[in-house]
């Protein structure tokens, strides 16, 4: 009798520890469900980053191997090796620089130069035609009104690049400094009779004075010429006026 209640004891005992193991198993296992979801959260998180960066990679290659072939279609292979091309064309000389210093000047036709720290200065060397209205002094002390054109033309581009801004404007001026030189040197007369030779001087002095900014005087010719009277008459006249 005594065994058999022992073993009832230990029949009864033993649903009772499971039932307390489980329980105590079961807040475990409670604590270890957030931990899971967090790891798998950030496992999520680090695959969709990851995925992110690999398409801006894929973006940029293709970017990239775009642009090499475009330019390869565009410019040809000299093009990805740092060469660029330049057209020079039959009426004008291009002057390159580099790093700022003048390193040589680019006849007509097609050119392969290197593409880094350079610069590139187009001169048009067509003639050009000014037409000019001006007052001047004679010898004798006339003032005269002429009317003239000039036909000029660049004969050294490095010259007429580097020694003005403005070359047309420093042009000009050089020409109406020669035209009323070449004006005081000779009488009225002379000038409105003889234009020939007024055209002869003016050519002459011209190139002189626009060789210093690589340009020439191909033509000269006097157009018209007015007289309005003695510089003395003027002079006499604004004493007048002052006067009153």
């Amino acid at each position: 009798m005594i065994e058999n209640a022992d073993d009832l004891i230990s029949t009864y005992e033993k649903p009772r520890k499971k039932q307390s193991e489980d329980q105590s198993e079961e807040p475990a296992s409670q604590g270890r469900q957030p931990d899971k979801k967090h790891g798998r959260g950030r496992k999520s998180v680090g695959e969709l980053l990851g995925s992110i960066a690999f398409s801006l990679i894929v973006i940029a290659a293709i970017a990239s191997a775009w642009a090499w072939i475009s330019t390869l279609f565009r410019k040809g292979i000299m093009a990805l090796l740092g060469f660029e091309r330049v057209c020079v064309q039959q009426f004008e000389t291009v002057l390159l620089y580099r790093n700022g210093r003048f390193e040589r000047a680019l006849p007509p036709g097609r050119h392969r130069i290197s593409a880094g720290s350079r610069q590139l200065a187009r001169i048009d060397r067509r003639p050009e035609v000014f037409r000019c209205t001006q007052g001047a002094v004679s010898a004798d002390r006339f003032a005269i009104n002429l009317v003239y054109v000039a036909r000029t033309q660049i004969v050294d581009p490095r010259a007429s690049f580097e020694s003005t801004q403005n070359y047309r404007d420093e042009v000009f001026i050089r020409l109406q400094s020669v035209v009323k030189a070449v004006c005081s040197r000779k009488p009225r007369l002379e000038i409105q009779m003889d234009h020939q030779n007024f055209n002869n001087s003016v050519h002459k002095a011209a190139n002189q004075v626009l060789r210093a900014i690589g340009c020439e005087c191909l033509t000269f010719e006097l157009l018209q010429v007015d007289s309005a009277g003695p510089i003395v008459e003027f002079d006499h006249r604004r004493m007048g006026y002052a006067a009153e």
